[in-house]
């Protein structure tokens, strides 16, 4: 049976020949694994949908394995001004990196939706704050998850590093934003 829901695309990856495996924040149900038919195809009505920093209406079907498949998808909230500055999409595709990597699947909390979408709504708005957008909400990301981060920092710059590392710590895996956040960010 499906269900309506507004989503957020965490991550993407390649799933069979034409298709696409999403992790989708969504509002009521937390983290989902969603695969969306055809959506390498130029031709695919859904791929313009699925994209990076926005919030959609998704249209979800259960499937096997507990893998969900997308129905259908179209835009609610566009955020733009993140992709038309590199230092914005670096910090961006960094927060998407943290919260798919922080949060775990069917654990729903609006809350973390809320702070997605609110983090979106910040970083496109306020062009020379990268930075400390960033901290500001990786920092509120971590608050409340319980990982009640103390800082020591005496910079932005150093603020990231040792955020990078808390999360880095906790994940047990290496952040391949990190990088390029923390060159082109700070």
């Amino acid at each position: 049976m499906t269900y309506l829901t507004q989503g957020i695309i965490l991550r993407r990856s390649h799933y069979g020949e034409y298709d696409r495996q999403y992790a989708i924040y969504t509002a009521d149900k937390g983290k989902v694994i969603a695969v969306a038919k055809g959506t390498k195809k130029i031709c695919s009505k859904l791929n313009a949908h699925l994209d990076f920093f926005s919030v959609a209406e998704l249209m979800l079907a259960p499937g096997s394995s507990g893998v969900e498949r997308i129905a259908g998808a179209k835009f609610r909230d566009v955020y733009r001004g993140i992709t038309h500055d590199l230092a914005r999409a670096a910090a961006g595709y960094y927060f998407l990196e943290a919260a798919d990597r922080l949060t775990i699947a069917r654990a729903p909390d609006p809350i973390i939706f809320d702070l997605i979408r609110d983090f979106f709504g910040a970083i496109s708005f306020q062009k020379d704050q990268t930075v400390l957008v960033l901290n500001k909400y990786i920092f509120e990301l971590l608050k409340h998850l319980g990982y009640q981060p103390r800082i020591t920092a005496n910079s932005q710059k150093q603020l990231l590093a040792d955020l990078n590392r808390l999360i880095e710590s906790v994940c047990e895996k290496k952040m391949r934003c990190y990088e390029l956040a923390g060159k082109v960010v700070c």
